[in-house]
Order: structure tokens, then C-alpha cells, then sequence
């Protein structure tokens, strides 16, 4: 594994987190691959926060926030700069009347069990995305029919400055699985506007969603979840999986990397269950590979997710 040196920078990096030198990253992300960080930041709220991404921006340094991991791929030379897990002291969530706020360290399945116990509808399917509330926010993430910003109806971020700002939704464009956030910000929380329901009807409906979960997707693998967006397919949505199914890429292999057989749009870290984990250069091969094959058996361009960040 690739091992930084240690950036001259590093003692001037502002008081409070507690900081720490080429920290492998594989164990923060869902596929349980990557290379170290340069710098990994523990922050313990959001004004280390702000003072941190303004230190970062003023002298461009990259500062990566990293959530629970998944839809993300680090590859094997790590990532450069400040890398900041949001974790405890930036994941608060609560509910008022029939708004729910949640900050971006906040795992979504977090949030859509608050509204649950508050008879609140309109974020169940929270409960099958497994992320966090900054990355479903950063990609407009969504399951069974639904979308983070369909019920959205205020956002807080931090400019570049590290000033936090209240803007609307419309702000950041979003779109099928993007937003358009100016470089060097960040978002730190959403609010969102539901209405009241039933708890045990709210309840039936996670639980359904996590049978489903359960029956089509490989949770006993390390995955980063859904690796290519839906396609439009002569003036229809057609699910990714479909097509790399037609394609006849289920199952396909790069070293460790596979397209599981159980699901083919979710690309799995089968070697890291036999023992010797798969690098990101398997995945990206093999990304590339199904991508080529889909084009060529099925003319259609596919379009990725997930995002590989970070240096070879």
C-alpha cells in the first residue's frame, strides 16, 4: 500500500481535531476497499468543521468528507489532503411537528426510524439506502419510487469560507442521482416536510422494504450498492440491472471484483470474503469491461453511481 510522507502542512492544520497520518480507508467504505488517507480528521462538531474547511480551501488543500462509505470506491493510492469520517457530533437528527431535521454524519436508516416513531410518512425508504444523510443529500439517492429531495424543503451547507448557509433545495439543481453543489462546499443537514401516519403501517413498510432488500440484493457481501444509473431505453426508464443482466455480465469477474450473481448491478468484493480483498483497479477493470460489453451487445453507454475518488 502506497504510504504519503508527511505533508509539511500538517502542524499548521487548525486546533482541535485530533489528526492522524496514512490511515488506511477500506474499513470506512461499504466495498471495503482503498489505499491510506494523508490526513484523517476526527472532528467532534460542526464549528471544528467550518474552521477546518475554510483552512482547507484557503490553501487548497482537498478535504474529503466521508459518511458511511457506500456509492464510493477509494482507489488503492488513497486520497489526498484532510479525509473526515462524519460521525458522532455531526449526525444529529430530531423531529418538530412534522419536520424532521438530520445532519449529514446521520445514517439514513437513522433518520427514517425518528419519523417512524414520530407517525411521520414520507422517508421509509430511508431505511433501504445504506449511507449517510451528506451522501444521500450529495446524490439525490433513491429507492422503490422515492428520492432524498422529494420531501425536501430546506438545506444548511458550508460555503467555502466554512460560513453556513440556509438555502433552498432548488439551489443545488438536483437531478437522477446528482446535485450541483459549488466546489469546496459541503452540506451539512436537510429538513424535511412529512405528514402524519400510522406507526405500525410505517413499520410494515420498512419492514417489507428490508425483506426485499434481503431477497435481491447481496448483504452478506461487501458492496457499495447500486454501481450504474437506470437507463432510458426507447423513451422508458429500464433498471441498470436489467441491462447488465441482458448483456450477460452477471457474475463477470476481475480478480476480486465480481458482478454478483444474485443482483447485477451491484458489483461485490468477493475476495475479500476467500481471504485477500480486491483492489480498485479490479473494479475499475472490471467496470470497464461490463461497460465495453454492454455497449457492444446492446448499444446502450452505461453510466456509473458509484464514484472512484482518491490517486492510483
Amino acid at each position: 500500500m502506497r504510504e504519503w510522507p508527511v505533508p509539511e502542512w500538517l502542524g499548521e492544520l487548525p486546533e482541535g481535531p485530533v489528526y492522524s497520518c496514512n490511515v488506511p480507508l477500506a474499513d470506512y467504505t461499504t466495498i471495503k476497499v482503498g489505499g491510506p488517507a494523508e490526513v484523517l480528521a476526527e472532528v467532534s462538531d460542526w464549528a471544528q468543521m467550518a474552521e477546518l474547511v475554510r483552512w482547507c480551501n484557503a490553501r487548497a488543500v482537498p478535504l474529503t468528507p466521508v459518511g458511511k462509505g457506500s456509492n464510493m470506491v477509494i482507489r488503492d493510492g488513497g486520497l489526498p489532503g484532510v479525509v473526515v469520517p462524519l460521525g458522532k457530533g455531526l449526525d444529529a437528527v430530531r423531529v418538530e411537528g412534522t419536520t424532521l431535521y438530520a445532519e449529514a454524519g446521520a445514517a439514513n436508516g437513522t433518520a427514517a426510524r425518528a419519523a417512524r416513531e414520530a407517525g411521520l410518512e414520507g422517508i421509509a425508504f430511508f431505511g433501504g439506502i445504506p449511507g449517510s444523510i451528506g451522501g444521500a443529500l450529495r446524490m439525490n439517492a433513491g429507492a422503490y419510487g422515492f428520492e432524498t429531495f422529494d420531501k425536501l424543503v430546506r438545506l444548511w451547507v458550508l460555503d467555502a469560507d466554512g460560513e453556513e448557509r440556509e438555502v433552498e433545495p432548488a439551489f443545488v439543481a438536483p437531478r437522477y442521482r446528482g446535485t450541483a453543489l459549488p466546489a469546496g462546499w459541503l452540506y451539512k443537514a436537510g429538513e424535511w416536510q412529512l405528514v402524519p401516519g400510522d406507526k405500525e403501517d410505517i413499520r410494515k413498510q420498512m419492514q417489507e422494504i428490508n425483506r426485499a432488500r434481503s431477497s435481491s440484493q447481496p448483504l452478506h457481501m461487501p458492496s457499495s450498492g447500486s454501481w450504474f444509473k437506470n437507463v432510458e431505453r426507447n423513451g422508458e426508464k429500464v433498471n441498470a440491472w436489467r441491462i447488465v443482466d441482458e448483456a450477460g455480465c452477471r457474475g463477470m469477474r476481475v480478480g476480486g471484483a465480481q458482478v454478483s450473481e444474485q443482483h447485477a448491478n451491484f458489483f461485490v468484493n468477493a475476495g475479500a470474503k476467500e481471504g485477500v480483498s480486491a483492489t480498485a483497479v479490479e473494479f475499475e477493470a472490471l467496470s470497464q469491461a461490463v461497460e465495453a460489453q454492454v455497449l457492444a451487445r446492446l448499444g446502450i453507454v452505461m453510466e456509473r453511481e458509484v464514484r472512484f475518488v482518491g490517486v492510483e
